[in-house]
Order: C-alpha cells, then sequence, then structure tokens
C-alpha cells in the first residue's frame, strides 16, 4: 500500500484512509497476534508516517474501538436477520457473531470490552431490542438478553482461540480418576468440542428467555 493510495481524496478521504488503516491492524493481528499490534509497526506496514496515523487515531485504544466495530459490521454483513423471530435472531446473530470472531485472530480480545458505541454495535443492538420487544420482553429484560448473548459468545471465543496443542493431553493427564472421578470419566474431546458446547449453551439462553417471557419477564 503506498502514500499515494491513501492520501488525501484517496478512497473516500479521511474515513476511507481510517478503513484502510484498521484492516491493516486488523491483517497484521492474523499475523503475529494482538501483542504484535503496534502504532509504529502498523505505520510501517503501509509506508506512512507515524504522525498519519495518530492524526486518524487518538490512540491505539481508539484504533482497537474502530477494529472491533469494523468485525460487528462483518456480523451485519453476514446475518440476514429480515424475518426472523426474537429466537431465531438471538441465534442467528449469535453464530454469525461467533464465526466472525474466529476467523480473526484474536477476534474476541478485539470485541471484548468495547464500548464505543459507533453504528454497528448500535444498529446490532437496536436490531435486538425490537425484536426482542415485539415478542413482548420489557426493555430492561431486552436488553440484558442482548448483553448476555454478547458476553456468551465472546467468552466461548475467547476459550476457544486460547486452545494451544498439546491442551488435551495436559488436561487428560490432570483429571486423575481418583482425586477427579467426573472429569475423568468425560473423554477430554468432548470438553473441548467447542462446537457442542456453543449450541448447547445457545440453547440454555434461548430456553431460559422463553422461560422469562412465558412468566411475564
Amino acid at each position: 500500500m503506498s502514500k499515494s493510495e491513501i492520501g488525501p481524496g484517496g478512497r473516500g478521504g479521511t474515513a476511507g484512509r481510517a478503513e484502510t488503516v484498521v484492516r491493516a491492524a486488523l491483517a497484521l493481528v492474523d499475523s503475529g497476534g494482538l501483542e504484535s499490534l503496534t502504532m509504529r509497526r502498523l505505520a510501517t506496514s503501509l509506508d506512512m508516517q507515524l504522525p498519519t496515523i495518530y492524526r486518524l487515531f487518538d490512540g491505539k485504544r481508539e484504533l482497537l474501538d474502530e477494529m472491533a466495530e469494523t468485525l460487528l459490521a462483518d456480523v451485519l454483513d453476514r446475518v440476514d436477520l429480515d424475518g426472523a423471530d426474537w429466537a431465531e435472531h438471538i441465534a442467528l446473530l449469535a453464530r454469525g457473531m461467533r464465526e466472525v470472531l474466529l476467523a480473526q485472530r484474536d477476534g474476541a480480545r478485539i470485541v471484548g470490552g468495547n464500548y464505543a458505541g459507533k453504528e454497528p454495535t448500535l444498529t446490532l443492538a437496536e436490531r435486538t431490542l425490537e425484536a426482542m420487544r415485539e415478542a413482548g420482553f420489557p426493555l430492561e429484560t431486552a436488553i440484558w438478553a442482548g448483553t448476555t448473548v454478547a458476553c456468551y459468545v465472546v467468552g466461548e471465543v475467547l476459550e476457544q482461540q486460547g486452545y494451544r496443542d498439546g491442551d488435551a493431553e495436559r488436561l487428560s493427564a490432570s483429571a486423575v480418576p481418583g482425586a477427579y472421578p467426573n472429569l475423568a470419566a468425560l473423554p477430554v474431546d468432548r470438553f473441548l468440542d467447542f462446537d457442542g458446547r456453543f449450541e448447547f449453551g445457545l440453547r440454555m439462553i434461548v430456553t431460559g428467555l422463553r422461560g422469562e417471557l412465558a412468566g411475564g419477564a
């Protein structure tokens, strides 16, 4: 990426340059992990001067917020929520968010704790609230349901992205039958069935919300 491609007027001016920088930052994380991302390394990868980066973003925290919002925008592009009832909405959103975060190295770490409140986050939240309010959930319950789902997805993805080669063997060796009979009785591959346990947890959330709705929430 040359300076001329991201200079004034390129790719929509400032907004286009910011998007270019964010996508480059996500690519750097993909190649080296979140710890590898520095503003200086990012500028070098783009053949930009460091002050140019800081004119677009006040600091790394703001850059990370924009990276999170970009991933959430990808969720909006990926998931078709039109016509879904509240339960389908929750399930589609959770699965779509999980797919996007898993596709990005350290995706859960990037998105977790993001309170920037930009358009992608607000749009996802508003659409979820709308679906749940139309179903009869009180506003507070609908809000907490949305945060519960988001935190569940981030937590599960964080666990999966934290898995390393050899973890299964270490877990298996640690679950000594005499001391931990129930853990030892469960094959470690079942514990590490991330798809299966994600779907189980998602069903529990939706089932619990159905109970809330039936009980008047």
